[in-house]
């Protein structure tokens, strides 16, 4: 069994024109359930070091941006040691052999797409859930035992997201049992089981830890777009999120595109 943990940067909704926000990002983490003990008994301690008592407060939570712009629980920690606190959440990444699936709506080239087809576009998030779980299905589908052994299955858990969990709710029954239908890798999901199992990010470490990626995934796009690949231009916070990025996730990626 795999569990596929699951959250977002960047959404603004049908607002396709937000400057500061072009990419709707949708992140899995890929675990096996050895891994989740491991990394909820690694956050909790880490969180317990850092923010004592308050760490056991059932509304406590990592939330990247926090982290990243010192807010929060964050708000007393110095910059160094919220760099240093992003490390060792991103650590647990590669310690536990985690697997990472980034899928990326650009949201001027889906508003191109609508304007040329005239057709209303689609939401954002819709689209890149759907392509997300065709990269996990594929995923599974590789990693398939040989012979007569047990199918491996997975399992998909995600933040909620109020205004689409319904929709993405029938819409993975649909995926799942006819296939998403559109798109060049249109696929029947083959291996993931049940539903989407929505839960709050505060009541999940693991949610949180992805929580954590997405946000370095979005603001690692956000600086390459921006200014390239001359560290040269990098600010010290661009210079440390694209360090993080680079030195704790990249590695890690089984699938990275952005849609159109």
């Amino acid at each position: 069994m795999r569990l596929y943990y699951v959250d977002e940067s960047g959404n603004t909704g049908l607002n396709l024109d937000s400057p500061d926000q072009p990419v709707h990002w949708v992140v899995a983490l890929e675990f096996t359930p050895p891994a989740v003990k491991a990394i909820q008994a690694e956050m909790l301690g880490l969180a317990s070091r850092i923010f004592g008592a308050r760490a056991r407060n059932p509304e406590f939570e990592f939330h990247g941006a926090d982290i990243f712009q010192g807010r929060g629980d964050c708000s007393r920690l110095s910059v160094t040691e919220r760099v240093g606190l992003y490390a060792e959440l991103l650590s647990l990444v590669g310690k536990h052999g985690c697997s990472l699936f980034v899928q990326g709506i650009d949201k001027a080239g889906l508003r191109a797409r609508s304007v040329a087809s005239g057709e209303p576009p689609l939401h954002p998030h819709r689209l890149a859930f759907m392509y997300l779980l065709e990269r996990i299905d594929e995923s599974l589908e590789r990693a398939q035992p040989e012979g007569s052994a047990e199918p491996l299955y997975g399992l998909i858990v995600a933040d909620e997201q109020k205004e689409m969990d319904r929709e993405i709710v029938q819409r993975f029954a649909d995926w799942r049992d006819s296939g998403t239908r559109f798109g060049h890798r249109e696929r029947e999901l083959r291996y993931l089981l049940d539903t989407i199992h929505y839960v709050p990010s505060h009541d999940s470490w693991l949610i949180q830890l992805v929580d954590c990626v997405a946000y370095v995934r979005s603001r690692y796009g956000r600086v390459l777009r921006e200014k390239g690949a001359d560290e040269e231009l990098y600010s010290a916070s661009e210079r440390a999120m694209v360090g993080l990025w680079r030195e704790y996730c990249a590695n890690k990626v089984e699938s990275d595109e952005c849609w159109p």
